[in-house]
């Protein structure tokens, strides 16, 4: 399965990424949803709480996956957990709820710091896990759903 236009997005993410602690064009950025519930089959983190507020740095980790076609929803969690730990957790876990690891193949060559990809069937699923982006010392985790077009 290869999704041509991933990489390109990734590429964009990864130059959006380094410009989030900056702050200088967040108030060109629109806000992303952040839907409540969880995703069937995508457990949710140990003891972490869900939310669904927002917030400049949250959203532009999440604009270059508008340029991706296809029906995204995101969740939105916090825990006190590192981002490491997280990572690891679902990098155990969603093989067992039948999701696969993105291959180079289906996301190209783009290395992103914090984020780890999977594949199902037609669907990319993206976990970030994001520190300290308001001051309480809580790990962010992003998990976003991308239902893909077929080409």
């Amino acid at each position: 399965m290869s999704y041509l236009r991933i990489p390109l997005a990734l590429l964009a993410l990864v130059t959006i990424f380094g410009a989030c602690c900056c702050g200088l064009i967040g108030n060109l950025v629109g806000g992303v949803e952040f839907t409540a519930g969880d995703f069937s089959d995508v457990p949710p983190y140990p003891n972490a709480a869900q939310t669904t507020e927002s917030n400049e740095a949250l959203n532009l980790m999440t604009l270059a996956f508008n340029l991706i076609p296809g029906e995204a929803e995101w969740k939105h969690y916090t825990t006190s957990d590192s981002e490491d730990d997280v990572l690891d957790w679902y990098a155990e876990q969603l093989p067992r709820h039948g999701w696969d690891e993105a291959s180079s193949e289906d996301i190209g060559q783009v290395q992103t710091e914090g984020g780890a990809f999977f594949v199902k069937d037609n669907t990319m699923l993206i976990v970030f896990a994001a520190p300290n982006l308001d001051d309480t010392g809580d790990t962010h985790i992003l998990i976003g759903r991308i239902e893909m077009e077929e080409e």
